[in-house]
């Protein structure tokens, strides 16, 4: 028979099921054997050897088990996310950070093999690149504040943006993540269409500093009705209570469907559009659960590492 306690201790946080565990006293055995059985599927050790005492065949059982315990996790947590958070100290989430991100580039490995095959059918033609930023009149003080500001600059915006509402329900985050999301649509889209040209003559610096100034501002002014608003406040809550897998879900179609504005698509274009998603896709699920294991500081801290790369291919090319 499957525990009747499973459903529930599974909404508890980790804290709180160790706290259950200390307090057996407090609660019946199924109760105990509920927590400890969602404690242990939470359960990821950043070092954990494999104990000597057990027989050889154990031993190697437990290290293949463990060799691609993280994989597992991530794609665990993908088909199933939740809001449960990992307490292993600041060198221990750092590391735990570094090998989900080694994940991340292991999952984008199958596409990085099918670019080469999509690019001998005739019919299909790739998207280009969009410049990040205008390079005329670009200078080497440019290019080295390009590289400095940038990578942390995009990491804060947008893990504050589609990630920091993430967990359980909190009404400044929803407000601060829905407000920043709108701004960012805005900014990026209807300001470059209405004015295409504005960011000619101010350099890298200038529309850096200019497109964070006017976030903020935009930011501000959908944020104050927004937090004012008991019935939005009620509805975000509601759908945070029922629906949390669909708010995850579509936070990273979101995130991803944002930067497809950064290449130039064609009709022949359209039908690499998946193959063209799935990296920001698999970066949404990274950061999302970097964010909800660990904590904004290694999301935006991945995310930043993840956009020097980024910048740092932009501006050799440049040269």
């Amino acid at each position: 028979m499957t525990n009747p306690f499973l459903a529930s201790m599974n909404k508890r946080s980790t804290k709180d099921l160790k706290q259950v565990i200390a307090e057996s006293q407090k609660y019946t055995a199924e109760a105990i054997e509920a927590a400890m059985a969602v404690l242990k599927e939470r359960q990821i050790e950043v070092e954990v050897p494999v104990g000597a005492t057990q027989p050889a065949g154990e031993q190697k059982t437990g290290r293949k088990k463990k060799r691609f315990r993280f994989l597992r996790h991530y794609v665990r947590f993908i088909l199933h996310p939740d809001i449960h958070a990992i307490d292993a100290g600041l060198a221990g989430k750092a590391m735990i950070a570094l090998r989900f991100y080694a994940v991340s580039i292991l999952m984008y490995l199958p596409v990085v093999y099918l670019l080469p095959l999509l690019a001998k059918i005739p019919e299909v033609s790739f998207p280009t690149s969009k410049p990040l930023f205008s390079s005329e009149n670009m200078n080497q003080v440019d290019l080295i504040m390009f590289v400095i500001l940038m990578p942390p600059l995009v990491g804060l915006v947008e893990e504050f943006a589609f990630r920091l509402f993430l967990g359980r329900f909190n009404k400044r985050y929803a407000n601060i993540s829905v407000s920043m999301i709108c701004s960012y649509f805005i900014i990026n889209t209807f300001a470059r269409l209405l004015y295409p040209n504005y960011f000619e003559g101010i350099g890298i610096t200038g529309q850096l500093l200019f497109t964070f100034i006017m976030l903020g501002a935009f930011s501000a002014i959908i944020y104050i009705p927004l937090s004012n608003s008991p019935t939005v406040t009620k509805f975000l809550e509601n759908i945070w209570q029922t629906d949390f897998k669909r708010i995850f879900y579509l936070s990273a179609i979101i995130f991803a469907v944002s930067h497809l504005r950064n290449y130039s698509w064609e009709p022949q274009s359209f039908i690499l559009l998946p193959v063209v998603l799935f990296p920001y896709f698999n970066y949404a699920f990274l950061f999302s659960l970097l964010r909800i294991r660990l904590g904004m500081m290694y999301a935006i801290g991945i995310h930043a590492i993840v956009d020097l790369i980024a910048v740092l291919i932009f501006v050799s090319k440049m040269s």
